[in-house]
């Protein structure tokens, strides 16, 4: 037997040990057979479910059966008060919804996946919630007692459940939109048919998100499917580009417009082979060939479903080029570039420097708009264009940041037009902790341009993840 085999037999067995001594074992004891088999069944599904990775759906179905009437003994006081009843029926409706909640896809399977954390956290809570109900004495003053902190502890599990549902929501649109946006690719590289309403529908709604404030966020997806790396990548282009120019007196009018195009700018990578896109090292000059033709593909890709052109072809041709002629496919410079293929180039740079990529991890927000800058300043890009990612900040909305005296922070606003351009390193934050980790009894708003601290440094996901786990967790 494996150490593995060995360890999850003696739980089951210690299991049966402990039901017995509550009262509860009286059939098993007197039926020794009947009793081993079920030891052998139970460590025989304790031991899938460990080797699955789901733990704490062994939490779940062992609360499920105390409750449900599965065991031979009863496990209830004699006498459950009226207040112990309705929480013993809530939080049966709760384990009922958390049940549900491991059949969405979306709930992965992976400890590290930040909801599926909050899921066995909540699922651990009500284990002893419950365990505590039916264990209650008899005595209906000391069950009343007992029910004050039970109901306390019943509103957060309530609270963290209310999370969980938010933020598989919010996973459901990103992910529905990252899969709508890589199966049209996939169509127009295979040559059909693609309705343009569908992706004007995502250019409104990043438009959207982008007027509300809403947090910015850089996805990224594995290279090994092509349509679906890139379409991270035109995602993340076109929400950069929706919060620089939704304010534009030049493009406030035509913000779907120009989000519409570059949300297509990019598909003619789809025809790069995975294996050129997931190379880790440096690309061969053939290789580099066949990656420096997908504009003009692209291009003609977008000219199927647009063949008015405009500044939809016009971005896949030229988002590329560089002002001083080194860039590619054709070598165009300056005054053949218009606006729109200027800033895509700046917003598509950004983008992909925030963004991990197969050769290399993301870097972080201050990083990847400097080096932007730094181009700019050197005549590749457009520097009054390039000047406009300022107005992100260093630390863009969404971002977790550490201060000079240790409180850690949201950024929830940047200020707006010159403002903000001229002091990118002064966001509006939320704070989250005070300097010393602790929480903070009141939310406070913190305008850095009005405060003498100042940030630090961003935090890594490692970090955000104790920070925003019970609150934002979709934001990790």
């Amino acid at each position: 037997m494996t150490d593995t085999k060995e360890i999850l037999k003696r739980i089951a067995a210690l299991r049966l040990r402990l039901d017995q001594a509550q009262g509860q074992g009286h059939t098993a004891t007197a039926s020794p057979a009947p009793t081993q088999g079920k030891e052998e069944d139970r460590t025989s599904v304790l031991e899938e479910k460990v080797r699955t990775g789901t733990w704490h759906n062994v939490l779940l179905d062992g609360t499920l059966r105390q409750i449900s009437g599965e065991t031979t003994a009863p496990l209830l006081p004699p006498k459950l008060t009226a207040r112990g009843s309705r929480v013993l029926k809530r939080g049966r409706e709760l384990l009922g919804q958390l049940r549900e909640m491991l059949e969405d896809p979306l709930l992965r399977a992976d400890n590290h996946d930040p909801l599926t954390l909050l899921h066995v956290e909540s699922a651990s809570m009500l284990d002893v919630l419950l365990r505590t109900v039916q264990a209650f004495p008899p005595s209906a003053g000391a069950q009343l007692r007992l029910c004050e902190g039970l109901e306390a502890a019943q509103r957060l599990i309530e609270e963290r459940m209310t999370v969980l549902n938010a933020g598989l929501t919010h996973r459901r649109r990103e992910i529905g939109r990252l899969d709508g946006l890589a199966d049209i690719f996939r169509k127009l590289a295979a040559g059909q048919t693609v309705n343009p309403q569908s992706i004007l529908t995502m250019a409104e709604e990043i438009a959207a998100e982008a007027r509300s404030n809403e947090p910015l966020r850089f996805l990224a997806a594995e290279a090994e499917d092509p349509p679906r790396f890139v379409a991270a990548h035109s995602i993340t282009v076109a929400q950069v580009m929706a919060r620089l120019l939704h304010g534009d007196p030049e493009w406030a009018n035509r913000l779907e417009e120009a989000l519409f195009a570059t949300l297509l700018h990019d598909v003619g990578m789809v025809r790069v082979p995975a294996a050129i896109l997931a190379n880790p090292g440096p690309l061969t000059d053939e290789q580099r060939r066949l990656v420096e033709r997908h504009p003009n593909v692209g291009a003609h890709m977008i000219s199927r479903i647009m063949p008015g052109g405009g500044i939809f072809v016009e971005g896949a041709t030229d988002h590329h080029e560089r002002l001083d002629g080194t860039g590619y496919p054709s070598g165009r410079r300056d005054v053949q570039l218009s606006a729109f293929s200027r800033i895509l180039a700046i917003c598509d740079i950004y983008a992909a420097l925030a963004a991990r990529r197969p050769y290399r991890p993301a870097q972080d927000t201050r990083t990847a708009l400097t080096d932007t800058l730094l181009i700019a300043d050197q005549g590749a890009l457009d520097r009054t264009h390039a000047e406009k990612l300022l107005a992100l900040s260093f630390y863009p909305v969404g971002s977790v940041v550490e201060l000079n005296d240790g409180s850690a922070a949201f950024v929830v606003a940047t200020p707006p037009g010159r403002l903000g351009i001229d002091n990118p390193a002064k966001p509006v934050l939320s704070l989250l902790t005070g300097p010393g980790g602790q929480t903070l009894v009141l939310p406070r708003v913190v305008n850095l341009l009005e405060d003498k601290r100042s940030i630090v440094r961003s935090l890594p996901m490692s970090e955000r993840r104790k920070l925003l786990l019970g609150k934002h967790p979709e934001m990790i």
